[in-house]
């Protein structure tokens, strides 16, 4: 299946905050043809993005090194092991994925400085404005995604810009997508990409 076909089911179905929020499910069943049941990678999604969500919320002073810590452990906690195919497997994915997402929100606790009210409760993890130069701001998608391939990151920047847009009118200038299981940021510029 195209990549534009793919857009267009997810415009027609109206999944556009579900797939934003968490894509696996619906790219598993509609687009690879995989019976889904709710699995490791949904669970470590969600958790993920409850971390962020949290993380967001909070006063830029009070993001200390030991504040991320404690509340990736809080809700890490939280996490169903029983999901997982092994302990193994629980233990090396955390390993991981709790090591990227620690290093990428320490260091870059000062940059999110701006969140657009209108995705206070969305599944854009981010939107930040950064001065670029004479006091003019580019505005900046951001999502923590467990992990991302090809096809699927098209389909997410394509369904991504339609979603802003119809949220403000416009497209950001730019949306990143940080893979955490392998380390990764993905960047994409819409004004330049069409």
């Amino acid at each position: 299946m195209s990549i534009s076909n793919q857009i267009n089911m997810v415009q027609h179905s109206n999944l556009n905050e579900a797939f934003l929020n968490c894509p696996y499910e619906y790219y598993d069943h509609e687009f690879r043809k995989v019976a889904v049941e709710y699995n490791w990678k949904q669970a470590v999604q969600s958790t993920v993005n409850e971390i962020v969500k949290a993380y967001v919320a909070t006063p830029k002073l009070m993001r200390s090194n030991v504040y991320i810590l404690r509340l990736i452990s809080d809700y890490w906690a939280r996490l169903d092991r029983d999901i997982f195919h092994s302990i193994q497997q629980f233990l090396s994915i955390s390993a991981v994925v709790i090591d990227h997402l620690l290093s990428f929100l320490i260091n870059n606790k000062k940059s999110f400085h701006t969140c657009n009210e209108s995705f206070e409760h969305c599944a854009i993890d981010f939107v930040t404005t950064h001065e670029v130069e004479h006091h003019h701001e580019a505005i900046v998608m951001e999502k923590m995604l467990l992990e991302v391939d090809e096809p699927l990151l098209q389909t997410y920047y394509e369904v991504a810009k339609r979603y802003y847009y119809e949220k403000n009118g416009h497209l950001p200038n730019q949306i990143e997508v940080i893979d955490l299981l392998n380390a990764k940021r993905y960047v994409h510029f819409p004004k330049l990409n069409g």
